[in-house]
């Protein structure tokens, strides 16, 4: 028997090895077809499997993962878990991630801040609050979903002051290292705006003018032939062009020029394995390319899912490419942005939905 379809392909879990939930058309499939289709684990989802499985053997004790800057590699730890499907309430991994959201909590000073304890800054804070936003409402247990939020209310208070503070003219609207400094960077700044947004999803309300404000920072930095400056228009950043595409788009940008000129300069240099910044750019081009441009992104991002696939290590992590040179924070960190790339498809996550 045969059938015009679209399969939708569901999360079936981990238990399943976490099956793709790309959209698969088939004009005509048998009932066998149907089955090996959803049975046959991808390499994609082959290597989102095993890359977790790397990132639970680091971690510590006391529930940390990684090596340095801990609140915020095992922030990145749980965000790539969650954007896989896996929630604290997982019956297999769900202790695992318990572990890293109590000792996450814990590591908040009195001032709601997430980048002093470890050393992390502003990167490690707006990291940490963007997993906050994304994991609150994924868990039954009503304690501590009660602490996420009590917590994430806490955090995006310090980063709406330090939106605030009096930015020198051409740095208005973004965020630097420390909360009270008066200069800005689309780097740092786009974990703020992601983090922001992502507790707008969750029901906690942000100032638009804050939002709008890192939007149009974003905006500024980039030129009319597509080129993204790391803090100064003009500059090209091949590693923050999709971090551009992205900002544009949750502030409803889509219809500025700059926005299919950054997606042409992405197609016109492809990521490959070599170079600087090589897996903060893969994370970028993927979550920038899949919500900005849905018609190119299902070519490029065969290309990425092929790339990683190829690289990853036989433990499930991911090193350091010919010339890379962000070894030095760590196969968390890595292995992390790898599978944040490679999960996009799946539209778990704030930043991924259309």
């Amino acid at each position: 028997m045969k059938r015009r379809l679209l399969l939708s392909m569901l999360l079936l879990g981990s238990a399943c090895g976490s099956i793709s939930t790309a959209p698969v058309w088939a004009a005509e499939l048998s009932d066998r077809d149907i089955i090996q289709v959803l049975t046959v684990e991808q390499p994609r989802d082959r290597a989102i499997r095993h890359g977790l499985a790397f990132l639970r053997t680091q971690q510590g004790h006391d529930g940390s993962v990684g090596n340095n800057v801990r609140t915020a590699m095992t922030s990145l730890a749980v965000m790539a878990h969650l954007a896989a499907g896996i929630t604290p309430d997982d019956p297999e991994f769900g202790d695992w991630m318990h572990k890293c959201l109590q000792f996450v909590l814990a590591q908040q000073d009195e001032n709601g801040y997430f980048g002093q304890i470890d050393g992390s800054r502003m990167y490690g804070h707006g990291i940490t609050t963007l997993m906050i936003a994304e994991a609150l409402g994924m868990t039954r247990d009503e304690e501590l979903d009660e602490r996420m939020r009590a917590c994430l209310e806490r955090a995006v208070a310090v980063t709406v002051n330090a939106a605030r503070v009096h930015k020198v003219p051409g740095h208005e609207g973004g965020w630097r290292y420390q909360p009270g400094e008066d200069h800005s960077d689309l780097s740092l700044s786009g974990w703020q705006l992601m983090s922001l947004h992502a507790t707008q999803q969750v029901g906690i309300t942000i100032p638009e003018a804050v939002i709008m404000g890192a939007v149009h920072y974003a905006k500024h930095l980039t030129t009319a032939d597509g080129k993204v400056g790391y803090d100064n228009p003009g500059e090209d950043h091949p590693a923050l062009r999709g971090l551009a595409l992205l900002s544009l788009m949750i502030g409803h940008l889509q219809d500025a020029p700059e926005l299919s000129r950054v997606v042409a300069r992405i197609l016109s240099d492809p990521i490959s394995w070599q170079g600087q910044w090589f897996f903060y750019r893969v994370y970028y081009d993927a979550v920038g390319m899949s919500r900005a441009a849905p018609e190119q992104w299902d070519a490029y991002g065969k290309h990425i899912e092929k790339l990683l696939c190829e690289h990853q290590n036989q433990d499930g992590s991911w090193s350091n490419p010919p010339g890379g040179n962000e070894g030095d924070h760590g196969p968390v960190y890595m292995t992390s942005l790898a599978l944040l790339a490679l999960a996009v498809n799946r539209h778990v996550l704030p930043a991924y939905q259309r």
